[in-house]
Formats: structure tokens, sequence, C-alpha cells
């Protein structure tokens, strides 16, 4: 991204450059013609006359031969610098010949030098500019006006200097404002580029989630089919080390399936909610059935209490984001703890609480809660506080986790009461 930026501000700064040393002729032109009919005018030295209309004449030839050279090719940056840096010198030898810091002629020198800065930022070229115009003017003040080129009569210098100071602003109007135009049109060409490349990876991040989660639900029929071969050939075996072996094998095996079903439900969410009318009590006790006998084998209390509240959300959804965190206290809580999971009207929301009295969890991996693989469970993948927060987003609620430890850990899901529109989850 940075170096496709770079191009682009190149190929544009150039482009404007290009187009002001074509057109920088024309108006250092007629600025040349309208000096050169006020010193024709004056009083001043003939040998002066004739040495600045030599200079006028050379510099706009060189800037008509160069404006005839770009026609046919492209300018670089190296151009661009050379050619300002040049006008400058040819700038400095006409304020010699014309009297030094007192000449009409000073106020092209901000031209270039202008244009220089808007063409190249802070980048060295702008300060080597900038430094030849410092020495330029540091020289003309130190050597004076020449002897044989002396300050002009003061008529002519006030002319001279009314027609250099408006082609200076008519030269800088040309540089600037294109170079702004071509900033413009870089910040506008730089949206379209990071709007594209969002675009892109937006496809390619539900792609690949699409693709992991059939490569999931492929592989988890093989291995299911796999564990119940193991489970036969356990059956029959006699050898207690063959048996310690199957075992370890069919372990291994729903250790695996778990993964797999983690990673299924955490993409199923990505799909389109299903909306529909949910009472939260009824959902608790749900959620609480299906894990009554996995707390009574840990001998723990499982409560479920609350108020008759009802949401517009996806049923399936929100009892899967359940599930998973009860699930993860069960796993945690210690033989004879309590679970707690209740349901409460706090102000415009809903807010669906799954609390233990458990140890709590250990600072480091309280501050990587909700990233893959961040469980304090043997085993665990961390996907379903990840599930959890993702179905929470969807449905514009948002999850928090209280942690205190030793004392517990509480899960706070929040969604609007009344169905708030839910929001798509970005891949």
């Amino acid at each position: 991204m940075s170096s496709s930026l770079e191009l682009l501000q190149s190929r544009e700064r150039l482009r404007v450059a290009q187009r002001f040393l074509r057109l920088r002729p024309r108006i250092a032109g007629v600025a040349a013609l309208g000096n050169a009919a006020f010193l024709a005018a004056s009083a001043a030295p003939a040998a002066q006359k004739a040495a600045l209309g030599l200079a006028f004449a050379t510099t706009i030839g060189a800037f008509f031969a160069e404006a005839a050279v770009l026609a046919h090719r492209a300018l670089s940056e190296r151009w661009l610098l050379v050619s300002l840096a040049s006008t400058l010198a040819a700038l400095g030898v006409g304020a010699l010949l014309s009297g030094g810091l007192t000449s009409p002629i000073l106020p092209l020198l901000f031209a270039p030098t202008v244009v220089g800065f808007a063409a190249f930022a802070r980048a060295r070229p702008s300060w080597l500019l900038f430094g030849e115009t410092l020495s330029l003017s540091l020289l003309l003040g130190v050597v004076g006006p020449l002897a044989a080129f002396p300050e002009l009569p003061a008529p002519t210098v006030r002319g001279m200097l009314g027609v250099s100071s408006a082609a200076s602003l008519v030269l800088l109007a040309v540089g600037v404002i294109g170079l702004v135009d071509a900033h413009a049109r870089i910040a506008t060409e730089l949206d379209r580029l990071r709007g594209d490349m969002l675009h892109e990876a937006e496809r390619r991040a539900l792609s690949v989630e699409h693709l992991g989660a059939q490569v999931a639900h492929e592989v988890k029929n093989p291995l299911t089919a796999a564990r119940g071969l193991v489970q036969l050939v356990q059956r029959r075996t006699t050898d207690e080390r063959d048996q310690q072996r199957l075992s370890v094998v069919v372990t291994e095996v729903d250790r695996a399936l778990r993964v797999l079903e983690d990673y299924l439900s955490f993409a199923r969410p990505l799909s389109d909610l299903k909306l529909g009318s949910v009472k939260l009590l009824p959902l608790l006790e749900d959620a609480a059935g299906v894990l009554e006998a996995r707390a009574l084998d840990k001998r723990l209390t499982l409560r479920v209490s609350g108020e008759d509240l009802e949401v517009v959300a996806d049923r399936q959804r929100l009892r899967d984001a359940l599930l998973n965190l009860m699930l993860n206290a069960i796993t945690a809580l210690p033989s004879g703890g309590t679970l707690e999971v209740s349901a409460t009207r706090v102000g415009p929301r809903a807010r669906l609480m799954v609390a233990d009295d458990g140890p709590g969890l250990p600072p480091e991996l309280y501050a990587r809660l909700g990233q893959p693989f961040a469980s304090g469970n043997d085993g665990g993948t961390g996907l379903g506080v990840m599930l959890a927060e993702s179905v929470m987003r969807q449905h514009g609620g948002q999850l928090r986790i209280e942690n205190e430890p030793g004392k517990g850990v509480r899960a706070l899901l929040e969604l609007p009461l009344g169905g708030a529109e839910p929001r798509a989850e970005p891949s």
C-alpha cells in the first residue's frame, strides 16, 4: 500500500509539474517583454541594458526549449529539481545585473522555491532549493550593486517590480494550485484503492471462513467414524495396555471433535440471523437443562432466575452463546461450586448473566480473553467467548466479562429490548 501511494504521489506531482514547466515560458516571456520595455525606456547604461536583455532572452529561450522537449517525453523528479535550481541561478544573475538586493526581479525568486516545496513537500530537493535561494540572497547582499551595473532608476524599478510581482503570483498560482489539486486527486484515488483493498480482504476472509467451515465439517465426519471403530475394537480387546492406548485415542479424538465443534459454532454466526420473538427465562431454563447432567457430575448447584423478558433475536444463536459461557464456567468450577444464570432489565436493555463462585481468572489470562486459544480449561480453544461476543455484536449488544480472583467470574450479555435492528458481523 505504501509503495502504491508513493508511485501515485510521484505520478500526480510530475504530471502537474510538467504542465507548469510547459506554461512557464509564456508567463515568463510576457514578464520579460514587460521588464525589457521598462528597461529600454530607462536611463540605465547601455551595457547594463544589453546584459539584462541577453539574460532575459537566454532564460526565456531555455524555457521554450525545455517545454518543446517535455511535449514529447515524461518529466522526472531529477529533471524538475535541475530545472528549478537552474531557474534560481538565472534569476540570481539577473538580480546581480540589476542592482543586487534592490533588483526589481527579486520577487521572481519565490516562484521556483515555493513550487519546489509544493512538489517535493519536506523531501531533500525542497531544502536544496531553499538553501540555494538563501545563498543567492546572502551573495547579493555581500556583493551589492556592481559598478558597471548600478541600481536602476526609481521609476524603472517600480515598473519592473510590478511586472515581476505579477508574473511571480501567476507562476505560483499555476504551480501551487495545480499541485493542491493533484493532492486532492491523490486522496480520492487513495480512498478508492483503500475501499478496493477492504472489499477484496472481506471477500477473501469470507471465502476462507466458508472454506474453513466446510473443511471442519468434512473432517468431523471421518473422525466420528474413527472414534466409533476405536471404541468397537476397545470393547473386544482383553489386553489391559491395549485398552489404555485405545482410551487415549478416544480421548484425543474427542478433543479434536471439540475443537471442530467450537470452530463451527464460531463460524455459523456469520450467516444470516433468523429473527423471532425470544422469551429469555425459558431460554435460560432450556440451556440449564442441557447442562444439568454435567453440573450434577461435578456436584455443582445450578440456579436459574430472572424477569419475564422478551427480545427479538435469533434464538439458536443466543442459546449457543449461553451454552458456551455456561460450559466454560462448569469446566472451571471446583466440585461443590455454584453457577447462576439470570435475566434482568437494565434500562432499555435486557441483561443475561452467567456468574460462578469459582477461583476466577488469572490476570494474564483475563487480559487475553476473547482471543483464540485463550482458555483456562485444559484443551479449551477460547472460541466460546469469541462466539458469544460475535452473537452480541450481531444483535446490537455487547458482552462484558467481570473477573474477581478468588470470588468468581460474571459474564454479562446485554442486548436491546424490543428488537433493535441487528448488525451484520464483519469478517
